[in-house]
């Protein structure tokens, strides 16, 4: 009898399919690595990467003995409210607080150097152009501008890309993901970034949430739906 395959993909399940048909999704783009399968016989759910052939280059083959990955599904409805913090591999463990403050303070030494010398030129050109009197003003505006724009560009840049975090969480050794561990979208982490203005409206409060919330998150996270992830 040919395998019969469950998907959990986006918080919900999907299937039966036989490996055929998962070979179709994955030519579809309706099934990539990071999405979840489950068989009969199975411990649990395991990434659906690990299932030899599946994808052009995989780490072992699946047998119905292979111990599971992190299952956030509780078929057949996903439920990712219910997973449980765990150190094994591949688990969900949400970063601490000390390596998300460590990564602050290096995005913003980072963010600092990326626009020390544009800073410089802009100060330069605006004396030359509006003169000592008017110049500092407008070299302050488009700075600000300027800063501005840099900032939403490295955030959400690097926070959508493979390494699912800014230099600093990378080297920190954290990510950003979604309530599902995937990803960011740019609608989300633009979002995230954005809802940082009402994090700094409570007087610290909000980016102290890491210590005393479920999951770690602050409220930019819970606004934008986001985890801070160990690697």
């Amino acid at each position: 009898m040919a395998s019969q395959w469950h998907v959990g993909r986006g918080g919900q399940t999907t299937g039966p399919y036989s490996s055929d048909q998962l070979r179709d999704l994955v030519a579809k783009g309706g099934l990539s690595p990071g999405d979840l399968i489950w068989k009969e016989g199975m411990d649990g759910w395991i990434d659906c990467a690990m299932l030899q052939g599946l994808f052009p280059s995989t780490p072992a083959a699946v047998t119905g003995s292979d111990p599971a990955d992190w299952n956030p599904y509780q078929s057949p409805i996903a439920d990712t409210s219910t997973v449980a913090e765990s150190r094994g591999p591949g688990r969900i463990v949400y970063a601490d607080y000390l390596p998300r403050v460590g990564a602050l303070i290096l995005d913003s030494i980072f963010l600092t150097l990326i626009t020390f010398i544009p800073a410089i030129g802009i100060g330069i050109a605006a004396v030359m152009l509006f003169g000592a009197d008017t110049g500092p003003n407008v070299a302050q505006v488009i700075g600000n501008l300027f800063g501005f724009i840099a900032g939403v560009t490295y955030y959400v840049a690097l926070e959508t890309s493979e390494k699912q975090g800014t230099w600093g969480k990378q080297i920190v050794g954290i990510k950003v993901t979604d309530l599902n561990g995937r990803r960011l979208t740019f609608g989300r982490a633009m979002g995230r970034y954005f809802a940082k203005i009402l994090s700094g409206c409570t007087l610290g409060i909000a980016w102290l949430m890491p210590l005393f919330t479920e999951k770690k998150q602050t409220l930019h996270d819970m606004i934008a739906g986001c985890l801070v992830l160990k690697k």
